[in-house]
């Protein structure tokens, strides 16, 4: 083996080692916030009712989404004994590594093994993954490693032949896609099977038995689901729900304004989003790339579904990026191989990659000085650590990435590693000290304290902030629930100007308008 080769794969495998370690550093820091205690209170209810079926909110049904990543929540929380942050965040975490394994294998298997060391690495690195989702107790990245999982589990059992595993899999998977998040999963299969099928000449695969194998699978999971769920409540407002859910994101249900604004801004966000890993779509800049995406089977089925998918939610004003997660790894794929065969064109991409990726790294490491400077880092005793080491880190990266520029993308990715640590030991503790969140945490506290373990309740069709009432339910030990009776001897969280007659005790602020604790005589 050449000694360079084996220098850049050792690099590689210092950056995976660290990428992943990084997911889990400083994971229960920052207070639960945006949807992430929604997920926990629906867990927590569930567990008290006894019924893992049927979701309930505040001891009312929801309706918005199925429960299999409450399950998961929920499981998480006894293995760690309660409902903690680390709890909710690690099936997250463990989504995002069993992503990170896909690639890696089908990568190494379909391609070459360069390829499926990089392409989980690409993935993770996208800027709202790596910095972000990955950071939260929410659904999406366990929804893309299950939609993710489908296409390519359908791709792998149809270049083995085995078609009615190949129908049977990725069908089971949209199931639980769908018990997951709701309807999306339905044209994620469908327009994934039909336009791999079509595109192959192969469409009569539709008509076999081995379809209909596929077919009684995915009923078998979600009508069993929702057969079920029949046995408790109505299924008509779940439902009507997923329907809502779904049409709202589309042109129908959005002006034409809205959609012509989105068409604009969708591609481009996914770009931003996917940074710095889209920076080898600059590779994909050459007039054969067709004849490049055909030259591999997988680098040929990623290009097409990502473009079929793609283009649903480009006209779909309602979409947002966390809903096409999924695709990141399609997108990137392109530019990886194209990355990989950068020897049969120009030098300018080459060139222009190793100068962005040494900009950004110069840029990383005076972000790392400019820490000391900002007021919101003022309560972090050891900031100049945390700057002086960025800065070395980083400049010794930027440096060699000037000596050794034919391993820019391995500089980058160590980069990236970087980056996330530094914003693991300053952000996140930012957040833990002065943040929406940590407001509504010990806000939380407040109310605890003057409650006590006296009747508490919310009144009904109210809204709080989720993160009060999550912190409430663990400290309680029991959900909250909404009522609008007021019971004598009770608390109470009612709408400011509502039965004045009652003392404020704690103010509740709240968006869409402030709520006050009251005790009932």
């Amino acid at each position: 083996m050449p000694k360079h080769h084996a220098y850049g794969r050792v690099l590689l495998v210092v950056a995976a080692l660290l990428m992943l370690l990084s997911l889990f550093f400083n994971l229960g820091v920052q207070p639960v916030y945006l949807e992430e205690p929604r997920r926990a209170l629906i867990a927590m209810e569930m567990a008290e009712a006894g019924n893992f079926i049927v979701p309930l909110q505040l001891g009312e049904y929801y309706y918005r989404k199925p429960p299999v990543f409450n399950w998961l929540i929920y499981l998480s929380a006894q293995l760690f004994g309660d409902y903690t942050r680390w709890a909710l965040r690690l099936p997250t975490v463990l989504s995002a590594i069993a992503t990170a394994w896909l690639l890696f294998a089908v990568g190494r298997r379909y391609v070459n093994r360069q390829f499926g060391w990089l392409w989980p690495l690409l993935y993770l690195g996208c800027g709202a993954i790596y910095f972000y989702f990955s950071m939260l107790g929410e659904i999406d990245l366990f929804y893309s490693f299950v939609t993710l999982a489908s296409f390519l589990s359908f791709f792998h059992f149809y270049q083995r032949g085995q078609y009615a595993l190949m129908f049977s899999t990725s069908y089971a998977l949209a199931a639980v896609g769908l018990l997951t998040k709701g309807l999306p999963s339905i044209p994620f299969l469908g327009l994934t099977v039909l336009a791999w099928l079509i595109y192959e000449k192969r469409w009569r695969l539709l008509f076999t038995g081995a379809h209909i194998v596929g077919i009684l699978a995915f009923v078998g999971i979600a009508g069993g689901y929702f057969a079920a769920y029949a046995q408790y409540n109505s299924l008509d407002g779940f439902v009507e729900e997923l329907f809502s859910e779904s049409v709202g994101r589309t042109a129908a249900g959005n002006a034409v304004w809205q959609t012509l604004q989105h068409m604009l801004t969708f591609p481009l966000d996914t770009l931003k989003d996917t940074l710095p890993s889209s920076l080898l779509l600059l590779f994909a800049l050459r007039r054969d790339i067709w004849r490049l995406v055909k030259s591999n089977k997988l680098i040929t089925f990623s290009a097409l579904i990502f473009a079929v998918n793609f283009l649903l939610y480009w006209l779909s004003p309602g979409a947002k990026q966390r809903y096409i997660y999924m695709l990141y790894p399609l997108l990137l794929a392109v530019g990886l191989h194209a990355w990989q065969h950068r020897q049969e064109v120009g030098t300018w991409r080459t060139r222009s990659f190793q100068w962005v990726v040494s900009v950004l790294l110069a840029l990383l490491a005076l972000g790392s000085v400019a820490l000391v400077f900002v007021p919101a880092f003022d309560f972090l005793p050891d900031r100049w650590v945390v700057a002086l080491s960025g800065l070395l880190v980083f400049a010794l990266l930027c440096y060699a990435s000037f000596r050794r520029p034919d391993y820019a993308l391995q500089w980058l990715l160590l980069g990236l590693v970087g980056a996330r640590l530094v914003f693991a030991l300053t952000v996140l503790p930012q957040r833990a000290h002065d943040s929406a969140g940590q407001f509504n945490t010990d806000l939380a506290v407040r109310i605890h304290e003057r409650v006590g373990g006296a009747p508490l309740y919310l009144y009904e069709g109210g809204r709080i902030s989720y993160t009060v009432v999550y912190k409430l339910n663990r400290l309680r030990a029991t959900p909250l629930h909404f009522s609008k009776t007021l019971e004598p001897g009770a608390y109470m969280m009612l709408p400011v100007g509502k039965y004045p007659q009652y003392e404020e005790l704690i103010r509740v602020p709240f968006q869409d308008g402030d709520f006050k604790l009251v005790e009932i005589p």
